[in-house]
């Protein structure tokens, strides 16, 4: 009967998974179920995850110090089974061209060649820690370690107690973050759809049709003129309006005095005050160069051009205003 043991990896790279989003199915889309126990068949959670460690001049994982002990508690656990190559050790080699049953080699997965690949499980998210000073805090974020980090994982391996399908569990506890490293996608890569290699059809053009560009907007109304309120201590007139202000251009009303009040005593202006000087002729320049405005389009208007939106009725404030020219 093989010991429970608990083990610290080397610094290594996530590659695969998440610390953070569980799964609820397996490698092929059904749902997880405890197997065994009172619990047996009630749904359960997997959070997985993969760390990349440097190979060495080791010609096998198990002659590492940690591949060593891992090594010893699946021999204890299953001591014939511990042989044969359809053994579960979670482990793989990086530089492995044996496809798997999606027909995928792992030396083809990014990050894998030249590295020993730890495949890790648990029912609980890792706990994660980074390094202060001479401590460490749990980090709380969620997503803080991202696949392509370097971290290193406290982690427990004991045998899964199956003769049916004999292994090890190797589980996480806790990680430790280390350093950044360039994120790792997963999912299908845009590269390799191979958009943008057939000729478009006929009828097809780069520019939106004329009847795509939308029309200007009408002004906004403007706002009602401003009434002040009334003030403490300043007597109203009842039923008396704010004169309304005069228009632009039009010609004041003479001023009348009051009911009551004396009439205003005439003043006779001095004659040499009123009368104009002549104009002193001055030299004649040249008319300025006409300048020829630069208008420049955002790329608000998706490659519509400026001749386009002002035949749909645009103006210049207009496309300024609704960002699709430079002022």
């Amino acid at each position: 009967m093989a010991q429970k043991v608990n083990i610290t990896s080397p610094v290594g790279r996530i590659v695969m998974g998440s610390l953070y989003d569980p799964s609820t199915t397996d490698a092929e889309g059904k749902p997880l179920v405890v197997k065994t126990g009172l619990n047996a068949g009630k749904p359960r959670v997997n959070y997985f995850f993969a760390l990349a460690i440097p190979k060495g001049a080791e010609p096998h994982w198990a002659h590492t110090p940690w591949g060593q002990q891992i090594w010893n508690v699946g021999n204890q656990a299953f001591p014939n089974a511990a042989q044969s190559p359809a053994f579960a050790w979670k482990i793989e080699d990086g530089d492995s061209q044996i496809p798997n049953k999606k027909g995928r080699k792992p030396c083809d997965n990014e990050g894998w060649r030249g590295h020993w690949i730890l495949k890790f499980s648990g029912g609980f998210a890792p706990k994660v820690y980074q390094q202060e000073g001479a401590g460490y805090v749990q980090v709380m974020q969620k997503d803080f370690c991202k696949p392509g980090y370097f971290v290193e994982v406290a982690f427990s391996v004991d045998g899964n107690g199956s003769q049916s399908q004999p292994g090890v569990y190797i589980n996480h506890s806790m990680v430790c973050f280390r350093a950044y490293g360039p994120e790792i996608s997963f999912g299908p890569d845009v590269a390799s759809a191979g958009f943008g290699q057939s000729a478009l059809p006929a009828g097809a053009s780069m520019t939106p049709p004329a009847g795509a560009i939308p029309m200007p907007q009408a002004p906004a109304a403007a706002p009602a003129a401003y009434a002040p309120p009334a003030l403490p201590g300043v007597p109203q007139i009842p039923g008396a309006a704010p004169a309304p202000l005069a228009p632009a251009g039009s010609v004041p009303m003479p001023y009348a005095p009051a009911p009551g009040a004396p009439a205003p005593i005439p003043v006779t202006p001095n004659p040499g005050f009123v009368q104009v000087p002549p104009p002193v002729a001055a030299p004649m320049a040249p008319p300025p160069a006409p300048v020829i405005p630069v208008r420049q389009m955002t790329a608000n208007a998706q490659g519509v051009t400026y001749e386009a939106y002002v035949a749909a009725g645009w103006s210049d404030a207009q496309l300024v205003q609704n960002g699709l020219m430079l002022a």
